[in-house]
């Protein structure tokens, strides 16, 4: 558990206040915050708050960010703000609760479309237009209940479809070494492969986590030219 008061010192208490559209009741709005350290920042006085719930900042007035309730003590919560914290302070921030934890928009649509870290298209192709939105978190799987993996997947490599041959729903590692060509690999396979003997439908979702810029535009390139 994060010591809110021995890490951050607690300079400035914020206030709320209920914002109303309409003479209807939209939520809590918090003015200025506690303390900010590095990407983080504590805010005191939350009411109704919950784990992991994602968070809205308003900062001067015009730049929109948001981040995510990592921990919460009495009436503090430590959020974490994804896109930094600069420019932030302590009494030019509004501080939003969303009442919900990180969700997407699905949709058939977005197949082949390219999201951010956080769901939203940076194709400029535009938002998707659906009423339906996911927790990303999910559930806790049930390993009992889980089918047994049948379908065979093709990645057209002979290496894997000979030997290490890659079933439905497994996982297939892919250790490389500084200068060999692991990205054009996951690229090849991501293109390639395919469930055979089967009418479900099949679709690759494509995740790349830490990589650099070089990597991330030589995915990009790679997909957007199929």
């Amino acid at each position: 558990m994060i010591d809110t008061d021995a890490l951050y010192p607690l300079v400035f208490k914020p206030v709320y206040k209920e914002v109303m559209w309409g003479g209807h009741f939209m939520g809590i709005e918090y003015l200025g915050l506690s303390s900010i350290n590095g990407p983080l920042v504590i805010l005191e006085g939350v009411q109704d708050a919950f784990f992991d719930e994602i968070v809205e900042f308003t900062v001067d007035g015009k730049t929109k960010k948001i981040g995510r309730i990592i921990e919460l003590y009495e009436d503090k919560a430590v959020i974490q703000v994804f896109e930094g914290t600069e420019n932030m302070s302590l009494d030019n921030t509004r501080t939003k609760l969303t009442g919900h934890p990180m969700e997407v928009s699905l949709a058939p649509d977005m197949l082949g479309r390219t999201f951010n870290g956080i769901g939203k298209p940076i194709d400029g192709l535009g938002p998707l237009i659906t009423d339906v939105r996911r927790d990303v978190n999910g559930l806790p799987l049930n390993p009992v209940r889980r089918k047994y993996p049948r379908n065979y997947i093709r990645t057209g490599i002979s290496a894997i479809d000979g030997l290490t041959t890659l079933i439905r729903g497994q996982k297939l590692p892919i250790f490389s070494g500084s200068g060999l060509p692991h990205a054009q690999l996951a690229a090849q396979i991501a293109r390639q492969a395919k469930v055979l003997n089967s009418d479900a439908k099949f679709a690759v979702v494509f995740a790349a986590i830490g990589i650099t810029f070089e990597e991330s535009n030589f995915f990009s390139k790679a997909f957007i030219s199929d």
